[in-house]
């Protein structure tokens, strides 16, 4: 690994003056105060791609020719295992994509389940120490980057223009959280994940829409990913899985419980923690990842860290908690994803039901939404987020979802009135770009 520093930049400039060139890809942490707030990473130009169609029987065996370890580091600079190496996504429908799983009630279209790109070379922003850096995999990589950067003009393109926008209607919605409550109450799930759909017509640049929702909300775990004929825009703050392939550290931070968070302080955070409800449906999901984690874990490690912790975001109050374990020596990327995806805190507990349920009740394919995005970095680890307040832009479209669990003692108005809070990061973005948004 070689690396090159740089003078401070403008983020969002340069990523304007990327935005078309092959393979644009941005990871950002949007400078949050939250921990995964440290680096952003622009990146373009790959090498080398793994996309993988729906329909593959193991979608995670193309992943076997990745995770090399770098040679090298960088004093002073980040570690291998804090940078990319490959960049991309898992859609949540790739669960569906075997066989095995059963005929799948949606057509899932024509978007990749998996796609991942390798960058010879990228840009590091390291906000804690005020550090830019082009970081690659050796001098002439970084210097073919810098040149390429250094020939870029400042581009225009159409702004986004976004249709009347429809939404999955409320009523119905209702009803599918009252389905979910008889499967509860007949015992095949203790909780499961419903969400519903919004869309629209879309044409014009991605980017500046992504970019009015980082406005609209600031987490640490953002990613722009142009995939060519469709783009995913993510203002998630959720940590699915992060794998230390040195240490053999394995951590996931599930996500679940909310509450609005209002601009005074008016004890929405510690209602939210006594909230009964909200502690169930979020200890039987830190369960449902000590069952995942130990699927991989040396006997003994699996270990639960900061059990109900109340974290701000914008708008909102969330639960999360930090379950972490040793994976064995043999573990790989693959054994990870397996055992893992999709994530059980937008699934439900027992996994494999809530998934059959999801599928019987909702009313659309969820594609990326709620499954994972990031990178493989340098020293074959993996840094993997939730797709939650995730658009999609394809086919002349951008759908956004939004969803919540649901227990015995959820309800049903309250969860109906969850997802439309949760909704607010697409519908303000959308809002401010256009002066007032119609909705269907």
């Amino acid at each position: 690994m070689w690396a090159e520093p740089l003078a401070s930049i403008d983020e969002l400039a340069v990523a304007r003056r990327l935005r078309a060139e092959p393979g644009f890809a941005w990871l950002d942490s949007n400078r949050s105060e939250a921990r995964d707030g440290r680096f952003s990473f622009l990146a373009a130009w790959p090498a080398e791609e793994i996309r993988v169609e729906f329909g593959a029987k193991a979608p995670f065996a193309a992943l076997g020719r990745v995770g090399q370890r770098s040679e090298g580091s960088i004093p002073d600079g980040p570690r291998p295992s804090e940078v990319p190496a490959w960049i991309g996504y898992i859609a949540y429908d790739a669960y569906w994509s075997s066989p095995v799983r059963g005929e799948p009630r949606f057509d899932r279209g024509a978007d990749p389940i998996m796609l991942f790109r390798r960058f010879p070379a990228l840009l590091v922003l390291d906000h804690e120490e005020g550090e830019t850096w082009i970081v690659g995999d050796d001098r002439e990589a970084c210097a073919l980057f810098s040149a390429r950067l250094d020939e870029l003009d400042d581009t225009e393109t159409s702004p986004p223009v976004v249709g009347a926008i429809e939404v999955d209607d409320a009523v119905e919605h209702r009803k599918s959280i009252g389905k979910a409550l008889d499967y509860i109450g007949m015992g095949e799930v203790y909780e499961v994940n419903v969400a519903r759909r919004w869309s629209a017509t879309f044409a014009g640049d991605a980017l500046e829409l992504w970019q009015a929702m980082r406005v609209a909300s600031r987490v640490p775990l953002g990613m722009f990913f142009d995939g060519g004929d469709h783009a995913v825009l993510a203002c998630t703050m959720e940590r699915f899985i992060q794998w230390d392939a040195g240490s053999r550290t394995l951590v996931t931070r599930p996500i679940k419980g909310t509450i609005r968070r209002e601009t005074t302080h008016d004890g929405a955070s510690q209602r939210l923690r006594a909230d009964p409800k909200e502690q169930a449906e979020h200890s039987m999901i830190v369960d449902l990842m000590r069952n995942d984690l130990g699927r991989v874990a040396e006997t003994g490690t699996v270990t639960v860290d900061e059990p109900l912790l109340v974290e701000p975001f914008t708008g909102l109050y969330h639960l999360v908690s930090t379950v972490s374990c040793i994976t064995r020596p043999e573990v790989s990327l693959k054994a990870i994803l397996e055992a893992t995806f999709p994530p059980g805190s937008v699934t439900g507990a027992p996994k494999v039901r809530a998934l059959e349920i999801i599928e019987m009740l909702e009313k659309h394919p969820r594609g990326t939404y709620c499954g994972a995005l990031g990178f493989i970095d340098r020293d074959g680890g993996l840094s993997l987020a939730v797709a939650i307040r995730t658009a999609t832009v394809s086919g002349g479209r951008v759908y956004y979802w939004a969803g919540g669990g649901i227990v015995e003692a959820s309800d049903p108005d309250r969860e109906v009135a969850e997802t439309e809070l949760k909704a607010r990061v697409f519908l303000d973005a959308v809002d401010s770009l256009q002066g007032g948004c119609k909705v269907d």
